[in-house]
């Protein structure tokens, strides 16, 4: 016949005299005269010479000697003793708690079905309920607290994370939102504001403090003023908004654009804590205003064109040349712009504003480079970040090489059949004269043909080995197609003569 605990309600063996699942005495024994009076057969002793002699006794001593009982859980010391005196249900549970992940709950797990007088379990209460703050500005960090109490007896453990707020944190040094903690007593929670990440408001800034523990769950409301810097230089003075530092812009735009461009502007937003919208670096003039109102949202960047997206730099070695690259639009809006390369070699002027115009002057000097044939990605950002992508290609011609250089001036050569059979070297100038066909110009006619830059670049000698073996090839197959032919003719038979009848 099963026994059902008069405590947990749960199911046990027929023979079982103690529930297996929180140590109450079964078959009609109280909770009293089944635990709490009656003695151990044995005494359980403790490392340091304290002896139990009863479940009291030992609940009592777990709580004093929180951490050497923590150990002996750890060894199995309560399992031996519980299976010593044939309290195997209650070294089931010394068992299960000594493999729970967090060493101390599974302490407090044991301590929970041991058959003692109750124990009050952990009561959480948080002190103050509510974290004022109080008017914070950027500077130095500020410490602040609050206190965990903990009502009960039993230890309380749990979890504490902060929400909504991003400059306070856990702790002191490296900033922290969440944090785990136990205690048996009151203890204070320390915490820091990081007034360097604050970002100001019209507004009371508000979060919370969120506890999950064993003692229950609890929010702590957190409040904080951080008013805002208004802007204190020129013609943007008093503004407490970018939208109203837009509207100010607008206005008086001459006055405001130098305070775009010298980054006043950028450190006014910093000093609030808020997120520059522009990317750097700022736009020159008029467009430095333009480039502030596309990154708020408040226009419509115009679509950027370019005169060209392929750069060719051909250079004799010391050279340095520049070309550049205009960018602009055609809504007569501003155009700025700024550029970087994926290769060292290219050179990037400040670009320069002029007419709604942007211009990129690009240098590369044959000296940078690091053979003699180099490719490079110039990546352009422009209104709205936009982007444009500008292919670069730079080639040293080199000179007095062992191959000549076709794409440099091609001197005339007159082949041998246009004089007589018997020319020299040196042909007259009458026999040249009178050929009929005109005498070669010295332009470079070669310089953007591809098979010359594939010659100046060294890949002669591909062609050069194709060459061979296609001439060779065909010579095969021609030579093999001959000696078939004529084999052929060889073994024909000759017809014999007529024989003629008398």
């Amino acid at each position: 016949m099963v026994q059902t605990c008069s405590r947990c309600s749960r199911v046990n063996p027929e023979e079982a005299s103690f529930c297996y699942f929180d140590g109450i005495g079964l078959g009609g024994k109280s909770h009293a005269s089944a635990g709490v009076q009656m003695d151990f057969p044995k005494p359980i002793r403790y490392p340091s010479g304290k002896t139990c002699s009863n479940f009291n006794e030992l609940a009592s001593t777990i709580l004093s000697d929180w951490a050497i009982s923590l150990d002996m859980l750890k060894k199995g010391e309560f399992g031996t003793f519980f299976s010593g005196i044939g309290r195997l249900d209650l070294a089931m549970v010394a068992t299960e708690s000594a493999k729970h992940p967090e060493p101390v709950q599974g302490l407090d797990q044991f301590l929970a079905r041991l058959p003692s007088q109750p124990i009050p379990p952990a009561d959480l209460e948080v002190d103050p309920p509510t974290l004022d703050l109080g008017t914070l500005k950027p500077g130095k960090d500020i410490k602040c607290s609050v206190k965990i109490r903990n009502k009960g007896r039993r230890i309380l453990y749990g979890s504490v994370s902060i929400e909504g707020i991003p400059w306070l944190s856990i702790g002191e040094g490296k900033p922290r939102s969440r944090s785990r903690f136990n205690t048996f007593q009151d203890a204070p929670l320390p915490m820091t504001v990081f007034t360097n990440s604050l970002r100001t408001s019209e507004k009371t800034v508000e979060g919370k403090l969120i506890f999950e523990t064993s003692g229950g769950n609890l929010i702590v409301p957190v409040t904080a003023e951080i008013p805002i810097r208004p802007f204190m230089i020129g013609t943007l003075a008093g503004a407490k908004s970018p939208k109203q530092l837009a509207e100010k812009a607008k206005a008086n735009p001459t006055g405001a654009a130098v305070l775009f461009e010298n980054g006043t502007v950028e450190s006014w937003y910093k000093e609030n804590g808020w997120v520059y919208p522009v990317p750097k670096p700022p736009a020159q003039g008029l467009a430095a205003i333009q480039q502030f109102f596309e990154a708020l949202g408040y226009v419509k960047p115009p679509k950027v064109l370019t005169t060209t997206t392929n750069l060719l730099f051909e250079l004799q070695p010391g050279d340095v040349k520049d070309q550049t690259i205009t960018l602009f639009n055609e809504e007569k809006k501003s155009t700025y712009a700024y550029a970087k390369s994926d290769k060292p070699w290219v050179r990037i002027a400040k670009p320069v504003l002029k007419g709604g115009k942007a211009y990129l002057k690009i240098s590369v000097s044959a000296s940078e480079l690091p053979t003699s044939l180099e490719l490079a990605t110039l990546s352009i950002t422009t209104n709205g970040n936009q982007s444009i992508k500008v292919n670069i290609e730079a080639q040293v011609l080199v000179q007095g090489s062992e191959f000549a250089d076709l794409t440099g001036d091609v001197s005339p050569v007159m082949p041998q059949f246009l004089g007589s059979p018997f020319a020299t070297n040196e042909p007259s100038q009458g026999s040249i004269q009178n050929t009929g066909i005109p005498e070669p110009t010295s332009a470079p006619i070669l310089s953007v043909h591809p098979l010359a830059r594939k010659v100046k670049s060294n890949q002669w000698l591909g062609y050069a080995i194709a060459g061979f073996f296609g001439v060779s090839l065909i010579s095969l197959i021609g030579t093999i197609i001959y000696l078939g032919i004529r084999k052929m003719n060889t073994q024909t038979p000759t017809p014999a003569p007529a024989t003629k009848t008398k």
